[in-house]
C-alpha cells in the first residue's frame, strides 16, 4: 500500500496531492502541466516536498513534521522516465550491474545479468551502448534495471511516449506481462485514456496539481463525474449545464432544455457514437446544421451557436447543410458535478 500526501510549490504552480494505491497499477492521468511526473520525483525522493507524508507498506518514506527524508537508493522504488536515462557511455551489462549494485551479492550479480537479459529479450546485446539500441530496446533495458532493484513501488513515466505506434503495442504486450508478475503498486503516468483502459485498474485523474480522487478505470471512462474527467475519458461532447426549474437542466452552449434529476449539475457529457441523427425530434435532441460528414462521424452546429462543434455518427440520409435533430438516449447523457 502506498500513501502520499503532498505539497510542493515550484515556478508558480502549486502540486497538492493526497491518494493511496493498493498493490495494483494505477494511473496517474492528465494533461501536460498537471504535476504527474512532479508528483512521481517526490515519491523517488529526487524532489523533497514542502510539508507532506509518503509511506510504503507501512515504511515511511518522508515525513515533514517527523523530518524524516529517506535517500532515493534506500527507498525500494524503481523509477522509468520518459527518456529511460540509461548511462551513455555503460553497455547494456553494466546498466543492469548498476541496478544491482545495492541489492545483489557480488558473487550472484552476473547470474542476475543473464536473467533479466533472457527474461527481457535482450540476449546478444549486453555488450552494445545505448546509442547502438532501438527505442524499444531501450526500454526494456530500463525497465530491466528498474525491476533488478527489486522494488516494492514501480514508476512509470509515460514510457511508451517516445515510440512509434506499431512498437507501442508490441511493448505494452511485454509491459502487461511484467506488471502481471510484479508482486508491488504501480504508479502509471500517462495522458493516454486508452492506455489507461488497457493497463491500469483504478485512475487518479490530476488537474492544475490536484488529484482527484482516485476511482475504477470503468467508472471512470463510462461515467466521469466532471468535465476535466469526461474530457480525459475522450467524451467528444461535453456541455456546461445548470438547473434551472425542478427536473430540468438548461444547456445553453447546444440552445437546448433537458430531463434532469441532478440539482448539483453543472455540465453534462455524451459520446458520438452513442449520438445519431435523426428528421425527427426524439430522446434527447439538439436541433443542429451539419457542416462536414465522413464516413467516421459527423460534424455539426447547433443552430445559433456556430462556434460550438458536436460530433455524431455518420448517416448518408443526410448531407452538409442539412438542418437535423442530434439524439442522444437518456441512459448515454452523463450529467456531471462541480470539479473538485
Amino acid at each position: 500500500m502506498l500513501e502520499v500526501r503532498l505539497k510542493k510549490q515550484y515556478a508558480g504552480f502549486m502540486l497538492n496531492v493526497r491518494f493511496q494505491a493498493r498493490d495494483e497499477v494505477m494511473a496517474l492521468l492528465g494533461a501536460s502541466g498537471a504535476g504527474k511526473t512532479m508528483t512521481l520525483k517526490c515519491i523517488a525522493g529526487l524532489v523533497k516536498p514542502d510539508a507532506g507524508y509518503i509511506a510504503l507498506d507501512g515504511r515511511v518514506l518522508f515525513d515533514s513534521e517527523r523530518h524524516i527524508d529517506i535517500a532515493p537508493q534506500e527507498r525500494g522504488v524503481g523509477l522509468l522516465f520518459q527518456n529511460y536515462a540509461l548511462f551513455p557511455n555503460m553497455t547494456v551489462r553494466q546498466n543492469l550491474l548498476c541496478g544491482l549494485m545495492h541489492v545483489t551479492a557480488r558473487a550472484e550479480r552476473n547470474h542476475e545479468v543473464e536473467r533479466l537479459l533472457t527474461m527481457f529479450c535482450l540476449q546478444g546485446l549486453a555488450d552494445r551502448l545505448p546509442s547502438q539500441l532501438s527505442g524499444g530496446q531501450q526500454q526494456r533495458v530500463a525497465l530491466a534495471r528498474c525491476l533488478a532493484r527489486k522494488p516494492k513501488l514501480l514508476l512509470l513515466d509515460e514510457p511508451f511516449a517516445a515510440l512509434d505506434s506499431h512498437l507501442r503495442w508490441q511493448l505494452e504486450q511485454q509491459l502487461l506481462d511484467t506488471l502481471a508478475a510484479f508482486e508491488g503498486t504501480t504508479l502509471y503516468v500517462t495522458h493516454d485514456r486508452e492506455e489507461t483502459r488497457r493497463l491500469c485498474q483504478r485512475v487518479c485523474v490530476m488537474r492544475g496539481g490536484t488529484a482527484l480522487p482516485v476511482m475504477d478505470t470503468h467508472r471512470w471512462y463510462h461515467t466521469p463525474d466532471t468535465q476535466s474527467a469526461a474530457l480525459l475519458a475522450g467524451f467528444e461532447n461535453v456541455g456546461t449545464a445548470c438547473w434551472v426549474t425542478s427536473g430540468y437542466a438548461d444547456i445553453p452552449q447546444w440552445g437546448t432544455t433537458w430531463p434532469c434529476t441532478k440539482a448539483d449539475v453543472t455540465g453534462v457529457a455524451f459520446r458520438a457514437e452513442n449520438a445519431c441523427l435523426s428528421a425527427i425530434q426524439k430522446d434527447l435532441a439538439i436541433r443542429c446544421r451539419i457542416l462536414r460528414s465522413s464516413e467516421q462521424e459527423t460534424i455539426c452546429a447547433p443552430l445559433g451557436q456556430m462556434n460550438t462543434l458536436l460530433r455524431a455518427l455518420p448517416d448518408s440520409r443526410f448531407a452538409a447543410g442539412d438542418e437535423v435533430w442530434l439524439c442522444v438516449r437518456p441512459e448515454n447523457a452523463i450529467w456531471l458535478g462541480r470539479e473538485e
